[in-house]
């Protein structure tokens, strides 16, 4: 254990000896710890224990000064001073800074122990700890042996245990010190789901395939665990899913690391289905044209997974009158009483945005010669779905063995928009003349845009030349 620095600010002797300090005893009638910071708690007989001192037993000042070493270094505090004399000892205690700052505690992979038994056993082995630890200071390393030794009564010889600050969210705040087994290595291993049905079979399996062999992190796998098996089960339309407590194996040993089974119990309800399905459509739109891109129907199952998908086609409809903006949104009201959603759909659609001209600077000089042959539309146009259309098949028909695709600028405040075209070699597709005499493909997907667009992206057709 390190040896913590402190102060002794200021002692006072009432009762004059011949003899050495050293040898002075006094018969204080009690001993008293007394805090610098009124908001700090003090707990007299865990200080009493810590510091070895007992309420009326004579004292020497060798004695004193043991008990103040033995609280210095517990790492709690940054100064320490006292006054004596037959009537009290009192003892002025101010709180290190870091320690003023503790934070709470989380156990990442300590899964032979619950978090309130580890605390407890913490608790009787290293003074002044209650579940905190600062960011600096002696204690933190005094944990960190404790925790090891814990490991080694069960058997875990040679392990490395790290505190370190820790967030709820990645660039969070630092609300927590994270106390892990960095060594040896404790992953993941089997991973079943009771309670499955059907429909979620396969999705699940892929999920336990994601999550095999990954280090072990309880509160990190307990929300992928719930928050991904919830989702799974409310895409296929069992809305009042619910998730059991998770129950981890004893940790088996595996080569040089440990290995932690995992139990899912899954209570997966009844299956929804879609009851009504109300649209609140907005010009040039109607009820008739919006149910017709719908991708679901009443009566299907009510998955969440298929409102997502019908809010962005839902928009994309009003995309192709040029509306770039358009915004759909979706409240659903689940009926307990009948295993029922209701779908209520509404509609922003914004501004309708016009060509302010089109771009093709990038592109070599003879496909710029040959694409204003071919292109005769003119700026201010709508950008609907006539435009989107024409676009991609002049694309189509330029000679070339690279891809074009659309680039899309826009102005919000002049709601128009600037579009680029832009060539990229295709994968796997030769830029050199053909040798072999087969055909080149005639479609192949371009790279995503670099500007999100509504606009879909237009490959040009390839010709050998």
């Amino acid at each position: 254990m390190r040896r913590a620095a402190y102060f002794v600010l200021a002692f006072l002797f009432l009762t004059a000896s011949p003899c050495p300090l050293s040898a002075q005893t006094y018969n204080p009638k009690s001993i008293r710890f007394i805090a610098t910071d009124p908001s700090q708690h003090l707990d007299t007989a865990e200080l009493l224990r810590i510091s070895g001192l007992q309420q009326g037993v004579p004292l020497s000042k060798d004695d004193i000064d043991a008990a103040l070493q033995k609280l210095g270094d517990s790492g709690a505090f940054a100064d320490l001073s006292y006054t004596v004399s037959d009537t009290a000892l009192t003892i002025k205690l101010t709180p290190a800074a870091a320690q003023s700052q503790a934070l709470p505690i989380r156990f990442v992979n300590f899964v032979w122990w619950n978090h309130d038994e580890l605390v407890q056993l913490l608790e009787q082995h290293v003074p002044l700890f209650h579940g905190t630890l600062p960011l600096q200071g002696n204690q933190t390393g005094e944990v960190e042996e404790a925790l090891v030794s814990l490991l080694r009564d069960k058997g875990i010889p040679d392990a490395r245990v790290t505190a370190t600050p820790s967030s709820d969210s990645p660039g969070g705040d630092m609300n927590a010190v994270a106390l892990s087994i960095s060594s040896p290595q404790i992953v993941v291993g089997d991973v079943r789901f009771d309670g499955s049905v059907p429909a979620v079979t396969e999705k699940l399996t892929a999920l336990t395939n994601t999550l095999a062999d990954r280090n072990f992190d309880l509160r990190e796998m307990s929300t992928a665990l719930h928050d991904s098996a919830t989702a799974i089960f409310e895409d296929a339309g069992y809305l009042d899913v619910k998730t059991n407590p998770i129950v981890y194996s004893t940790p088996r040993k595996d080569l040089g690391g440990y290995v932690i089974d995992i139990q899912v119990p899954m209570v997966p309800g009844p299956l929804y289905h879609i009851g009504n399905i109300t649209l609140h459509p907005q010009p040039p739109l109607s009820d008739a044209g919006l149910r017709a891109v719908l991708p679901f129907k009443t009566g299907e199952p009510a998955s969440a997974a298929t409102i997502r998908d019908a809010v962005g086609v839902l928009a994309h409809a009003y995309g192709d009158y040029g509306f770039l903006q358009a915004r759909a949104s979706a409240n659903l009201d689940k009926v307990a009483s009948n295993h029922t959603v209701n779908y209520s759909f509404t509609f922003s659609p914004g501004p309708q945005y016009h060509l302010a001209s089109i771009d093709a600077s990038e592109l070599p000089t003879e496909l710029q010669q040959e694409f204003a042959t071919l292109w005769h539309v003119t700026p201010g146009v709508v950008i609907d779905k006539d435009f989107q259309t024409n676009l991609r098949e002049t694309l189509e028909k330029l000679h070339t063995r690279m891809g074009i695709f659309v680039a899309v600028k826009r102005d919000p405040e002049a709601h128009n928009v600037v579009i680029i075209l832009q060539l990229h070699k295709l994968p796997g597709v030769s830029t050199e003349p053909a040798d072999s005499g087969a055909p080149l493909p005639s479609s192949v997907p371009p790279p995503e845009p670099p500007v999100p667009s509504q606009l879909p992206q237009m490959p040009g057709r390839r010709h050998p030349r």
